[in-house]
């Protein structure tokens, strides 16, 4: 097995719970002990000579009606926690391990996304989307915000034009 490299993190916290964590629905989406390390190649042959942990034992939970914001400096593993939750690091990035539970309810009911083909990720993807950090190129300048909420509504549902807008209203 080759060595593994992970960077502890004093900062790190646990963030308080809201004002009404009594009354605590289930989580929409559940992170346990998230693992994503990636591997360094090396030598003549290009094989594996080490793998860096850029993300090691991540936990937490998103509730209904909750934003969860990432914040951190440049290469602190924001990214990578997206990918790793909407599952494209293995179609990514060759020989990327990632461990952990990753838990999210859909409409079909819980399941674990860790595991999950691509194939069986499809249907998923309209419920689960990401917005990139760079938001000059993420964002295209010609269409409002609006319309750039609406378009995952027009790929993904069969919404009218009338119930997009109103759906992208209440967002």
């Amino acid at each position: 097995m080759a060595p593994s490299t992970s960077v502890p993190n004093p900062q790190t916290r646990k963030a308080p719970a809201g004002e009404d964590a009594g009354h605590r629905e289930p989580p929409l989406l559940q992170v346990q002990n998230l693992v994503v390390r990636y591997p360094v190649w090396g030598g003549i042959l290009r094989h594996k000579v080490a793998e860096v942990r850029a993300v090691d034992g991540v936990s937490f939970d998103v509730l209904p009606g909750e934003t969860l914001g990432l914040v951190g400096e440049s290469g602190c593993g924001k990214t990578t926690i997206a990918k790793a939750i909407i599952n494209i690091l293995r179609d990514t990035v060759p020989g990327v391990v990632v461990n952990g539970r990753i838990e999210f309810a859909s409409e079909q009911g819980v399941v674990n996304l860790v595991d999950l083909s691509r194939r069986r990720m499809r249907p998923l993807r309209r419920e689960i989307q990401m917005i990139f950090q760079d938001p000059f190129s993420s964002l295209n300048p010609r269409l409002t915000v609006g319309e750039i909420i609406a378009r995952p509504l027009v790929v993904h549902t069969s919404l009218t034009a009338a119930q997009r807008r109103e759906r992208v209203a209440e967002l």
